[in-house]
Parts: structure tokens; sequence; C-alpha cells
């Protein structure tokens, strides 16, 4: 019986926490109330403080469980990238993985949303950013350790070319999106063609062979 308990009460809090990140997204942390989100999961708002002291604890509940469902989905891709022993293929499908996981439009609400709070939640924008950039791109890193290590590629500094490669796939994208909204997404072809240009770019640069150890090509 308490089983039966504890699972209904983590599938209303999963309820709750889901209408939170479509309202939150939607209006603005400033925006939102604690009735609109009781509304939105077809709760009472007696019911939602139940699980979240404030509207504060709910806007960092919806953050953080937003980005690890987002390592999540890149983890077991970046795990795979690490056994590849068609590297260029492999590659070529993580930047297309990548890019498309990051331009996700929830990834992208709840990007802006977090910037836009920066100032004043500086602790959730840190473990944002912790838990999202830092972790994935870690364990990016040690597949590249890997790939090096299996004389795959030539990577001196693992963490830094991590980023470089984030970057190379998703920068043009983001940017867009992020000066000119969601209208200026990219339709997943011209994702597709910046993913397999940023993967071959970074191949060209840290391919076994690419270049010698003073760094000529």
């Amino acid at each position: 019986m308490a089983g039966r308990r504890e699972e209904q009460s983590a599938a209303k809090r999963a309820e709750i926490v889901a209408a939170a990140r479509t309202v939150f997204t939607t209006h603005g942390y400033l925006g939102t109330s604690m009735d609109a989100v009781a509304a939105a999961a077809g709760a009472s708002k007696r019911t939602v403080y139940q699980y979240f002291a404030d509207k504060e604890e709910l806007f960092a509940a919806v953050v953080l469980e937003t980005v690890d469902r987002g390592y999540e989905f890149f983890r077991p891709h970046i795990l795979a990238l690490a056994e590849t022993d068609d590297l260029e293929n492999a590659l070529r499908r993580h930047a297309r993985v990548t890019v498309a996981g990051i331009m996700n439009p929830e990834v992208l609400q709840m990007r802006r949303l977090v910037m836009a709070e920066a100032d004043r939640f500086p602790e959730v924008g840190r473990q944002y950013y912790e838990r999202s950039w830092v972790r994935t791109t870690g364990l990016l890193a040690e597949t590249l350790t890997r790939l090096t290590e299996r004389g795959l590629l030539q990577v001196d500094d693992p963490e830094r070319a991590a980023y470089l490669f984030t970057w190379l796939v998703v920068s043009i994208p983001l940017q867009r999106s992020a000066f000119m909204g969601s209208a200026a997404v990219c339709t997943k072809a011209e994702l597709d063609e910046v993913a397999d240009e940023g993967a071959r770019v970074f191949l060209a640069a840290y391919g076994a062979g690419a270049r010698d150890k003073t760094g000529r090509v």
C-alpha cells in the first residue's frame, strides 16, 4: 500500500512539474502564479504547495528536471560514439543529434527562461549550466580521450575540443534563434547541413594524422 501511495505521489509531482514547465515558458517567471500552475495541472493550489513550498522552489525543480532529462538524452549517444569503428559517420550522426537536441523547442524555451532570470536566480542558472553544458561536454571530453587512445583522433585538450565541437555544430542556429525567436529556427535539413559541416571541420582539425605534434597540417 505504501508503495502505491509513493507511486501516486511521484506521478502527481511529475504532473505539477510538467504543467509548471508549460506555464513558466509561456508566461515567464513573473507572469506565472501558483494558481495558474494548479489550474494547468488539474490540481488545487493546496496540492501544489504540498510538493513545493513556493514559486521559486517550483521554478528550480522545473529547470533542473528539464536539464537532467536533456543530459540523459545525450548520454547514450556520447557513450556510443566512444566505441565506434566508423568515426566519420558516427561523428556526423552525433553532430546531428547534438544540434537537434539543443534546438528542440522545449530546450530553447527553457534556455531563454533561465537566461532571463539569471540575475534573479543565479544559483538556478549556475546549476543549469553545470548540469547541462558542463556535464555533457565533460562526458564528450571523456569520449574524445577514448577515441584518441584508440588512435582515431588526436586531441591534446579534450575539454576544449568538446566545447569546440559543440559550438561548431550549434552556434549558427542557436544564435539565430536567440536574437530572432522561434520563428527563425532552422529546418531539419538546414540543421543537418550545419551539423555535417561542423563534424567535417572538427575531423579535419582533430582527426588522426591531421597534424603533427607542432600543430602543422
